[in-house]
């Protein structure tokens, strides 16, 4: 049951007044912005936790529920236990499009109950001292001489609220409801090119036959059903599955829930169910990371700063990372008392060194594989271009490591006769890959270089796109 902090003798009494005063202010509780209250909940720090959303709205955008275990061990975040997991896994299975080749990747993680996990935080949170304000909705930032020092909202009862605090942290989603009210002169306000997003629709379904390894994932790479994406089959044990699509934005394409309905239904393995526990859509940012996830007194994570998978578009687990090292940051701030973004910039470094430079890796491969035809990929993959290990060294590392050696690229040559086409673009998008590594290897250590890098970033981008044919 979801714990307000009025009726916890553990944490500070929830009092409704005109202006609030915080250390940290954190508006979102989703993956990122809970995982941060919790992480800080024993910090000693005067955290409030913002959420627009009654506890039954938690972690309320839908996604695929699934979440690898290493980002549990790596952030000390608890695992899914109870209630709070589904489905354990064993890996995902990458099937091409026309089901010619299944490729079996191993790797242990879990289907959550995205709600339930996140109540489990948030209660968690307001018990170790954390101020919960749940339907509460921050309307704006509030500035004083170009400095922010908090967020206006209106409260449960419809009363003006003015949270103050020396660190606002912005964890409201790809809607980025702060980020994009800051200062255009600041750099986190960077907008997302619709093309950097895929527009996802999931329903959760009980069927009416068993599933036969409910621990395995199923990815279905098809051009023709989810242009620019993916579709996918997860189970949620032996009786209900987890299955939607993302279609790339700013392509045309017809909305991913159109497309459920005319293509997924009348696949065998979606069409035979009893019902439809929960349908519902959303966007999700797939590209590198922001150029920054700080500035003078301001944080931004989860899918508010980008940091998401760009091939498969999970999140969670990337915002749990961004909030690790968020909280390592915010911490040390307070200590030295000094909130500016040079003071906050340990996240953008530990973030990019842990994770940050593999994401951006992986969307140049992301940019690549949206221009492939099911013909190509289905070549590629029959042909073994790329094998389950190189699968998972890719998404690992964020490097192709198809043409280092002069037999490797004598190999594929071999294997693409067929499609000699493929062969000179797949050797750009490694060079190109290895690029963008290097550049984020040579991120600035302050803010004063961060223009020349992102104009760097960007001669780089544009000359990668050049290169292999994206407007």
């Amino acid at each position: 049951m979801f714990l307000n902090p009025a009726q916890s003798s553990s944490s500070r009494r929830f009092v409704l007044t005109k202006e609030l005063t915080y250390d940290v202010v954190i508006v979102g509780l989703g993956p990122a912005g809970s995982s941060l209250a919790y992480l800080l909940r024993k910090s000693g720090l005067e955290v409030a936790g913002i959420e627009m959303n009654g506890p039954e709205g938690a972690w309320g955008k839908p996604c695929g529920d699934a979440i690898g275990k290493h980002h549990f061990d790596e952030t000390g975040l608890p695992y899914p236990t109870g209630e709070s997991l589904k489905q354990k896994i064993d890996g995902i299975d990458i099937i091409s499009p026309y089901g010619g080749v299944k490729l079996r990747v191993n790797g242990e993680g879990f289907i959550i109950d995205r709600n339930k996990y996140g109540l489990t935080l948030i209660n968690e949170s307001a018990k170790g001292g954390v101020d919960i304000y749940m339907r509460t909705r921050v309307t704006s930032p509030k500035l004083e001489e170009g400095k922010l020092v908090g967020v206006y909202a209106k409260g449960e009862n419809g009363e003006d609220l003015l949270f103050r605090g020396k660190i606002i942290v912005d964890a409201t989603g790809n809607s980025g409801l702060l980020r994009r009210q800051l200062p255009t002169s600041w750099p986190v306000n960077e907008p997302l090119d619709p093309k950097d997003a895929n527009i996802a629709y999931r329903e959760i379904r009980e069927l009416n036959y068993t599933v036969e390894e409910p621990s395995y994932l199923k990815i279905y790479v098809n051009q023709e059903i989810s242009p620019g994406g993916y579709w996918w089959y997860f189970p949620e044990g032996k009786e209900s599955a987890n299955i939607g699509l993302g279609v790339q934005g700013g392509m045309g394409y017809p909305t991913p829930n159109t497309i459920f309905k005319q293509r997924l239904e009348k696949l065998d393995e979606v069409k035979n169910y009893r019902r439809v526990i929960n349908a519902a859509g959303s966007k999700v940012p797939t590209r590198r990371p922001a150029n920054t996830l700080v500035w003078d007194n301001f944080i931004g994570i989860g899918d508010n700063g980008y940091t998401v998978n760009p091939v498969h578009g999970g999140g969670m687990g990337y915002a749990m990372v961004a909030a690790y090292y968020a909280s390592k940051s915010i911490i040390k701030a307070f200590t030295e008392n000094d909130f500016s973004a040079k003071a906050l910039w340990d996240l953008n470094i530990n973030y990019i060194k842990s994770i940050g430079k593999r994401q951006a890796s992986l969307d140049i491969f992301r940019i690549f594989l949206q221009r492939l035809s099911n013909d190509d990929i289905e070549y590629g993959l029959k042909h073994g271009i790329m094998n389950a290990d190189q699968v998972y060294e890719t998404s690992v590392s964020g490097e192709l490591k198809a043409n280092l050696g002069l037999l490797d690229k004598v190999s594929i040559a071999l294997r693409m006769l067929g499609r000699p086409s493929l062969l000179p673009k797949l050797a750009t998008v490694a060079t190109y890959m290895k690029r963008v590594q290097q550049l984020y290897d040579a991120y600035p250590t302050s803010p004063e270089g961060l223009d020349t890098w992102v104009s760097a970033i960007n001669a780089l981008y544009s000359e990668y796109k050049s290169k292999i044919g994206v407007a």
